[in-house]
């Protein structure tokens, strides 16, 4: 957890415990103007029940804290991950477009050659090309299927993440 996640969840903590005990205090205050040793222990009472409550509470925040942690340490490498297999997969359509660029231009030549040695290079040259562009298209079907399934992973870290994050906003109420 970052510095200032910290000092975030510290403050929010603080801030639901002065408030939750002041709350607490004057909704269950009893008059001890009198300064009788029932009203006196009943106020002490309540006090301990408001500490009490405080302390679960920030409890329960700073739980919230460490798990937000974790889930970010679950988005980032699969974020990463995902534009990782982008960049290949950008590079990999760039290569099949230069691929089918030279496929028109070895097929445009082949039409017009009439020699049979230079034709026979064509030939193996379009079928070295063919090759190509299948190996090609395989890595290009493989990449996007993992990009769909980084996709879906992402989304799961990330839904857990906002769920948290809520979670965390509702406690700090």
């Amino acid at each position: 957890m970052n510095a200032s996640m910290r000092r975030l969840l510290s403050i929010g903590v603080t801030v639901v415990t002065v408030a939750g005990a002041a709350t607490l205090v004057a909704q269950n205050r009893t008059d001890v103007a009198d300064g009788s040793l029932a009203g006196l222990t009943s106020e002490l009472r309540q006090l301990r029940v408001a500490v009490e409550t405080l302390t679960r509470s920030q409890a329960q925040t700073q739980a919230l804290g460490v798990y937000l942690s974790v889930q970010q340490g679950r988005v980032t490498p699969v974020a990463a991950r995902l534009e990782t297999v982008q960049k290949e997969l950008d590079a990999a359509t760039l290569k099949s477009q230069e691929i089918e660029e030279q496929l028109e231009n070895f097929t445009t030549e082949l039409s017009r050659v009439t020699e049979p040695a230079r034709l026979a290079a064509m030939e193996d040259a379009v079928r070295t090309f063919k090759n190509e562009q299948r190996r090609v298209g395989i890595e290009l079907q493989q990449l996007r299927n993992r990009q769909s399934q980084l996709s879906g992973a992402l989304q799961l870290e990330e839904s857990r993440w906002n769920d948290l994050i809520t979670r965390l906003e509702q406690a700090m109420r």
